[in-house]
């Protein structure tokens, strides 16, 4: 398969993204990022986001996702971006996909302030499903700040695989009889010993760093898109913001990683990627995108 673009590590495909991701070798990207089509039922000038049912909607996305699992290498993550229409659909696929043990989190991404819909609720959020490989290796890069905090390594309840002691300064930290259970593994634990991370107040574990917590709502101002709904916006000219793509490569990948996103449109994955300085593979069906993506490489 001939690219249509290839230079400085990024690879950029016009073609159907099964057929590229069927010519690809098995375990081979670190990291995929897809704003898939919504299923929203409207036709664009250079595409068509109507895929009929949500039943057939996923008939279309299973061999794609099953494909998108083959070639993610054994340490890599997947972020499948949606909304309401399909997300609850999407999320029972990839689990069937790849594996109830292999969902991270969802995360929910402000896209706009409210724009005053008539008998409903506004809507301003996307959902953003975040999947791994194995769910023992992964890259997850922790971002820090100049603050420091003070979290607990613990939550209540007793959960019998994990209220089972942990050693510190020789003695076990045992939360069974406090019907607590702990919130990382014991490798995590052993890890942040060895870096000083850990005090104990009361007989409880705390992790004092300057890691920023960052939660599954997305909602600072950077996350909000970039345009406006309200007015009449031609096909790719509504990307996902830089930051977002940001944040997900900077802590779900490293330099000179492979970042793949097989549903390019607007071609902000592609730019942060080279921005990172990681390499992509990246496609479009709609030439449109791929002319988009390839103006915005080459000013970088």
């Amino acid at each position: 398969m001939k690219p249509y673009y290839n230079n400085d590590g990024i690879i950029l495909y016009h073609a159907d993204n099964l057929a590229v991701l069927r010519n690809l070798k098995k375990d081979t990207i670190n990291l995929i990022y897809c704003d898939i089509l919504y299923n929203t039922g409207k036709i664009f000038e250079d595409y068509n986001d109507r895929l009929g049912s949500a039943q057939k909607a996923m008939e279309w996305y299973r061999p794609r996702l099953e494909e998108m699992k083959r070639v993610l290498a054994q340490n890599g993550s997947i972020f499948i971006h949606c909304n309401w229409r399909l997300d609850s659909y999407i999320r029972i696929l990839m689990d069937e996909i790849f594996g109830v043990e292999c969902f991270r989190n969802r995360i929910y991404r402000k896209h706009s302030e409210e724009r005053g819909f008539f008998e409903n609720f506004d809507s301003q959020v996307d959902t953003i499903l975040y999947y791994v490989k194995n769910p023992n290796w992964f890259v997850y890069n922790e971002i820090c700040d100049r603050t420091t905090r003070i979290v607990p390594l613990f939550e209540n309840g007793y959960v019998s695989s994990k209220s089972v002691p942990y050693i510190y300064n020789g003695k076990g930290i045992d939360l069974r009889s406090m019907d607590k259970h702990w919130l990382i593994s014991k490798t995590q634990f052993l890890k942040l010993v060895v870096n000083n991370e850990v005090i104990i107040k009361d007989g409880l574990p705390y992790r004092v760093s300057n890691v920023k917590n960052i939660g599954n709502l997305w909602d600072e101002p950077e996350m909000l898109d970039e345009y406006e709904r309200t007015e009449l916006a031609e096909a790719y000219d509504t990307p996902k913001p830089e930051f977002l793509l940001e944040r997900i490569i900077k802590m779900c990948s490293n330099e000179g990683d492979r970042v793949a996103d097989f549903f390019l449109g607007g071609g902000t994955t592609a730019v942060v990627t080279k921005k990172l300085k990681r390499r992509g593979i990246f496609c479009d069906i709609n030439e449109k995108a791929c002319q988009v993506t390839v103006e915005k490489l080459k000013k970088i």
